[in-house]
């Protein structure tokens, strides 16, 4: 049964009283015995996994609205297209982190409940118990990562007798449950007793494929360890030495990686394509462009939007200027570097060819880091990055603005987008509208490989080298992003979407994505050289690349390991204000009376230690951190192993 006839049989269930989550019956299927056809009697537990995974939901609009994009600039992955301001480390509303593990927690209750009462079949579904719970782990981490402490261990038990107050846990005691949990989770699976029922196509991850999902518990591990880094060192290197101890525990390509849609299971709703409004992060940093371009670096192609810029565009720029109705219309001088013109007797320059790489690579730029650059002349004259009157052209009855740089795909987060591709002012209108079920990514083969190479480097017995599992996870990174790419038909992903002739696509086929990968690991700055202070600072660089669109743990690797680093010759970090002053988690505000949950939110905050607050005191959230980030080094000082 598809998930979409279950939502049906939740709503059933609701006007009736019965409990969610338990599939409906026609009175024909209770001919035989004496019991109340309205009443559910027993669960289907598979559907319940189904469930679970829909409510898996780490990346919904308000992530990327409010939290993500305020960790993508605290981080300066991002920048603001007018330059930051000031003002820029005050946060505003927040969005769901910090209980989306609940919406899979109450599954995992309902199956450990349905097991609990089936005395006959019960403990067949021991595999399935492990998936859901290891679901509510990762979900756990990421709520956990940005607020510390919060309820876990009773929460999403008031069906069952709970409590509708459940007890605050602090993160050491979350880490501590978490590590129990999905260790037990790890024996489970990788037992994989010959009874359990299987999951199948109800799974919407791996069909079922309990090695793989052996493997994503073992990442959740792995996640968990990398942060215990600056809390408990021993403890978080005996965890990644016993999930690299076997083959069997890591993740190796695309058929392992949790790349996953819920198409089947929502039927069209916004789950099937991701969040529903429009969603943006801002300008690409151009430190961070700057250095995957010169390494020619192909994951920047689907990461980032193609500028405005293409022939088609640069020509009526060339025409309007001639024309002379738009003096002050001006190709910015980055762009007009990389290309080739002729100019006729009159002045009049015309389009010939791109130089260099030509596209797509001539295409992406990003914006400078810095505090109020709109007022800094050395970016709004001819390197303008800032001055919008400058990109408009107004020719045939119409005015149409054209931006340089290149900024956050839409398309990758968003299977419901229309992208406007960018002609000439008064010319056709080329748009792609097509609805694309989203293709998401969790825990990938890049994600286990890169922090593998950072504990090899910290001293865990491993047993490849940290150049190994970096290269391996650097090339992971490329297949994932170019898969991700393909599958959600972003712009400019094959030939068909390129409108202007000199259009390259921005995704490659397998031999000619590998002839780029080796290309891209042969550059120095890609390989590891034996110095650990340059190593792992090339290691946390790759993770931060590859968290581009998990911009929480992209977030949480910058704040435990100080990289991007000041002074650094890759990606360097720019001292916007003292490093003091950038938040290192979010805001709880004070309970107020009527807040069932105040006795157990001001235990917990005086328990770590923290002060309510509610955004606009940057000091605070700075110097008051949760348990995991305690003894991690200030931002862009580099690693303090």
């Amino acid at each position: 049964m598809k998930y979409k006839y279950i939502l049906k049989s939740f709503v059933a269930l609701a006007c009736t009283g019965a409990l969610a989550g338990f599939t409906a019956c026609t009175a024909d299927d209770y001919a035989d015995i004496n019991t109340n056809p309205q009443t559910v009697s027993k669960p289907n537990i598979p559907y319940l996994l189904t469930s679970a995974e829909v409510a898996y939901q780490p990346f919904d609009y308000l992530m990327w609205f409010y939290n993500g994009s305020y960790a993508s600039r605290l981080d300066q992955a991002y920048t603001p297209s007018g330059s930051f301001g000031d003002q820029f480390n005050k946060l505003g509303a927040l969005g769901g982190e910090g209980s989306q593990f609940v919406g899979v927690k109450i599954y995992e209750n309902d199956i450990a409940k349905a097991m609990a009462d089936d005395k006959e079949e019960g403990s067949k579904y021991q595999n399935i118990k492990a998936m859901a719970n290891t679901l509510s782990v990762a979900l756990g981490i990421f709520d956990s990562d940005m607020f510390g402490p919060m309820p876990y261990s009773e929460a999403a038990q008031l069906k069952y007798g709970g409590s509708v107050t459940p007890k605050y846990d602090t993160q050491q005691e979350l880490y501590t449950e978490w590590i129990k949990e999905i260790n037990e989770n790890i024996e489970v699976l990788k037992a994989n007793a010959a009874d359990q029922i299987q999951a199948g196509s109800n799974d919407i991850f791996y069909k079922g494929d309990v090695a793989k999902w052996l493997k994503f518990a073992n990442g959740v591990k792995l996640r968990l360890a990398v942060r215990l880094l600056h809390a408990d060192k021993a403890q978080a290197i005996k965890m990644a030495e016993e999930v690299g101890a076997s083959e069997d525990n890591v993740m190796n390509g695309l058929a392992d990686d949790c790349i996953y849609n819920k198409s089947e299971a929502t039927d069209g709703g916004d789950n099937t394509y991701g969040t529903g409004n429009s969603v943006g992060m801002g300008a690409t940093s151009k430190n961070v462009m700057d250095f995957m371009m010169r390494n020619r670096d192909p994951r920047l192609l689907v990461m980032f939007t193609k500028n405005d810029f293409n022939s088609e565009v640069i020509q009526a720029f060339f025409d309007a200027q001639a024309g002379g109705a738009n003096p002050n219309c001006q190709i910015p001088k980055y762009i007009l570097d990389n290309v080739e013109y002729t100019t006729d007797a009159d002045g009049h320059k015309h389009f010939k060819a791109w130089k260099g790489d030509g596209e797509p690579w001539v295409r992406y730029y990003g914006v400078p880091v810095g505090i109020n650059l709109t007022d800094n002349k050395d970016y709004t004259g001819d390197n303008n990055y800032f001055v919008s009157t400058r990109w408009q052209i107004t020719a045939n009855g119409a005015t149409k603005s054209y931006y340089p740089c290149s900024g956050f795909n839409e398309e990758m987060v968003r299977g419901r987008c229309t992208y406007t591709f960018p002609t000439a002012p008064g010319g056709k209108v080329v748009q792609d509208k097509d609805p694309q079920p989203l293709y998401s990514m969790t825990i990938s083969t890049a994600e286990m490989n890169l922090y593998l190479a950072e504990f090899k480097l910290l001293g865990a017995n491993l047993p490849k080298t940290a150049e190994e599992y970096f290269k391996a996870g650097v090339k992971a990174s490329v297949e994932e992003y170019n898969d991700l790419a393909q599958l959600n038909k972003i712009p400019y992903s094959d030939k068909q979407h390129c409108n202007d002739p000199y259009d390259k696509p921005v995704t490659f086929s397998d031999a000619e994505l590998q002839s780029m990968i080796e290309n891209l690991l042969a550059r120095p700055e890609y390989q590891l050289t034996g110095d650990k202070a340059s190593d792992l600072e090339k290691v946390y660089l790759q993770e931060y690349l590859h968290f581009y669109y998990q911009p929480i743990d992209q977030f949480v690797t910058a704040r435990r390991s100080g990289v991007p680093k000041v002074g650094s010759s890759l990606i360097p970090w720019v001292d916007l204000l003292p490093n003091t002053q950038i938040p290192r988690r979010f805001y709880m505000t004070k309970p107020d009376e009527s807040d069932k949950m105040k006795a157990q939110k001001e235990a917990a905050y005086q328990k770590e230690g923290l002060s309510f607050t509610d955004g606009q005191e940057p000091d605070i959230l700075n110097s008051e951190r949760i348990w995991i980030d305690k003894n991690a080094p200030a931002f862009g000082l580099g690693p303090n192993y």
